[in-house]
């Protein structure tokens, strides 16, 4: 397994809110994290920060899962202790106020990979037949309208409502939390904030990780240099695992 990740502020904003880590437990299970703080210049950052902090301490504490049943209820624990964590943050100081953030993760044990997602982060895989797919699904306004039919894919692409979030972490007092197992083949993992998918092009991200020829923290920076391209209107934060040599036992 090879991994890469980066970060950048993007030339608009003052502030980088995103935050990220690629940590590992005791027994060799990896877990990819990567937030988007919102609320602000000052929220955003706590936000994001808290959450890669928390999660970086109690899962280089933990053991070890026995299977997937188990690593998903951990992940739900802790994602509401983490949630409600930011909550009283914001509400015991003025300045934090209505601050969260996304959280887009991949869980990889020995026999399977779980993703987590929280908001508009998101992630996606190369599967063993070569097709690039998007894992996770986004917690927005236009992804919800998009869901029932109120617009085209066309119009969602355009739509002035498309950052709009409809669940982050830390915002209010309960979070909803999307939790998948797989178990199939997957070549290599992308995550990444809405720096890099909102402003290029799903062609170009998925021919750069499709590439096998580029090493991973060569495509991670080409991303980062395209997002930039694009006006670097976000902060931008990206993240490539390559399973190559892994297989799921």
């Amino acid at each position: 397994m090879r991994y890469f990740g980066m970060s950048d502020r993007g030339l608009i904003r003052k502030t980088n809110q995103d935050s990220y880590i690629i940590a590992a437990n005791e027994a060799g299970d990896v877990f990819a994290m990567l937030c988007d703080g919102i609320g602000g210049n000052l929220g955003g950052d706590v936000a994001s920060h808290t959450a890669i902090a928390y999660f970086s301490e109690v899962f280089a504490d933990n053991q070890g899962f026995e299977d997937a049943r188990q690593a998903k209820q951990w992940l739900q624990e802790h994602m509401k202790i983490c949630n409600e964590h930011i909550w009283k943050l914001g509400r015991r100081n003025p300045k934090y106020q209505g601050m969260g953030t996304t959280f887009c993760g991949v869980l990889m044990l020995k026999s399977c990979f779980l993703t987590v997602n929280i908001g508009d982060s998101r992630a996606y895989k190369e599967s063993d037949d070569g097709q690039f797919q998007q894992m996770t699904v986004d917690h927005t306004l236009v992804a919800d309208m998009l869901l029932h039919g109120e617009i085209t894919q066309k119009e969602a692409m355009t739509s002035p409502r498309k950052n709009v979030l409809t669940n982050a972490l830390g915002v209010w007092q309960n979070v909803r939390c999307d939790i998948e197992t797989h178990t199939e083949p997957i070549r290599k993992i992308l995550l990444c904030s809405d720096g890099l998918h909102g402003y290029v092009k799903e062609s170009v991200i998925r021919k750069t990780v499709l590439d096998d020829a580029m090493d991973p923290s060569l495509k991670v920076r080409r991303l980062i240099k395209a997002a930039l391209a694009a006006g670097g209107f976000d902060n931008v934060t990206v993240i490539l695992i390559d399973m190559k040599g892994e297989t799921l036992q």
